[in-house]
């Protein structure tokens, strides 16, 4: 027995993004960067690197899933397959943690969406509308702002209140975590839960605009589907079947640029809901839950691309049965041309047979005539004028209905194999 080459790798993976223990005051910026067609190694390199010129103690052969901390900041990188998200905290601080210019310039990708999160504990207010809005109570709500989500999350231990709205500064989303009676381990996880839902949340809504440009183009697709499905039958199957699969191979181009970026969001949509599920939440007397607001908010999104996903789907199947009944049409049109053929090549050959009948008929009475002219010159060379001449020729051509009857039936003895075929 041998240690398989991966059981190190499989054993770490259940470690391998573990929640940290977090306690109040705490403030939290968690942004989501995409690759952007770059190359993932090349830029957790360059991201470390970044860490590392923020006096972080990163090892230069670390690779992966990061978390490092230095007094009252710290800092976690998360590598996935399409982004890579950057956590900062500072801890025993209140208000919102700005990302320094410096980190702008130096990471690499396409900043994609960032979240804003701030812990307290019951006694102390929270900043909870936009950046220059002043500092406010729990239970108020700001006038004209956006309509506020709050609810009872992890069984009570905490409230959670967000107003969705970005902040006038950063663009980012802000929320307020009030502590009641949460663990530090609670608060980590429930932190790192708020984070991951708005990452795959703007992951999984990276595929909208996408469904939203393709319905106008699988509508124009259908159109001349239908098209082509409401033809006339005198039109050359041939070409019909060639327009056929020009469109399929025209939604198969499609289908190849869109299958992975759909496929892909789902799997963010179940991501999303699952997280939503695991915060437990309990509404709040005049407040919506954050799972009921984004559900009512993220649910058309998903039935949009769900529905570019099955249309693309649906319309591919479509094309393919109407090219194998044009398939089959041509097919019965082949067959016929065939059949005719076979029938002109079995009446031709039928001639032909005739005519060959005819042919051995003839070619037997030039046999006998050659024979019998070259018999009696025999005869004529062999004996003198007289009796004897006469006797000959005259038994030769009593002979002759024999001699010919003789050559037509070894013609036919020839000719019977031919004939069998």
């Amino acid at each position: 027995m041998y240690t398989h080459h991966q059981r190190e790798q499989i054993a770490a993976e259940v470690h391998a993004r573990p929640f940290q223990t977090l306690e109040a005051p705490l403030s939290v910026l968690h942004i989501v960067v995409l690759y952007d067609g770059k190359n993932p190694a090349d830029i957790e390199q360059s991201v470390l690197d970044t860490v590392r010129n923020q006096l972080f103690d990163v090892p230069l052969e670390h690779q992966g899933f990061l978390f490092c901390r230095q007094g009252k900041h710290a800092i976690r990188y998360e590598p996935h397959n399409e982004f890579y998200s950057l956590t900062c905290y500072r801890f025993d601080h209140q208000e919102p943690l700005p990302l320094a210019d410096s980190w702008l310039t130096s990471l690499p990708g396409a900043l994609l969406s960032g979240v804003e999160i701030l812990l307290c504990k019951k006694s102390r207010p929270l900043r909870l509308g936009r950046s220059d809005s002043p500092i406010i109570p729990w239970q108020q709500t700001e006038q004209g702002m956006a309509q506020t989500i709050g609810s009872r999350v992890l069984n009570g231990a905490a409230v959670l209140m967000s107003d969705y709205d970005r902040q006038t500064d950063t663009g980012f989303t802000r929320f307020l975590i009030e502590d009641h009676a949460l663990s530090a381990s609670e608060a980590g996880r429930l932190v790192q839960r708020l984070c991951e839902i708005e990452s795959y949340r703007n992951m999984a809504l990276l595929s909208l605009p996408l469904a939203r440009s393709l319905m106008p183009k699988l509508t124009q697709l259908d159109v001349k589907l239908a098209e082509l499905s409401q033809r006339s039958l005198d039109e050359d199957l041939s070409d019909m079947l060639a327009r056929l699969m020009a469109l399929a191979a025209e939604v198969e181009a499609i289908s190849a640029e869109t299958a992975n970026r759909f496929g892909a969001s789902d799997a963010y949509f179940t991501l999303v809901e699952r997280g939503m599920k695991e915060l437990g939440e309990k509404q709040l007397e005049g407040k919506l839950t954050m799972r009921g607001f984004v559900e009512r908010h993220l649910d058309p999104a998903r039935r949009t691309c769900r529905s570019a996903a099955m249309r693309t789907e649906l319309l591919s199947k479509r094309i393919a049965r109407a090219t194998e009944l044009i398939q089959s049409q041509v097919n019965l049109a082949i067959e016929n041309q065939n059949q005719e053929l076979l029938e002109a090549l079995n009446k031709r050959d039928h001639h032909r047979l005739r005519l060959q009948a005819k042919l051995e008929g003839l070619s037997v009475v030039v046999v006998a005539y050659y024979l019998y002219d070259l018999s009696d010159l025999v005869l004529k060379n062999l004996f003198p004028e007289g009796e004897q001449l006469a006797f000959f020729l005259t038994l030769l051509t009593a002979a002759l209905p024999v001699i010919t009857i003789g050559i037509y039936l070894y013609v036919r003895r020839i000719m019977k194999p031919f004939h069998e075929d």
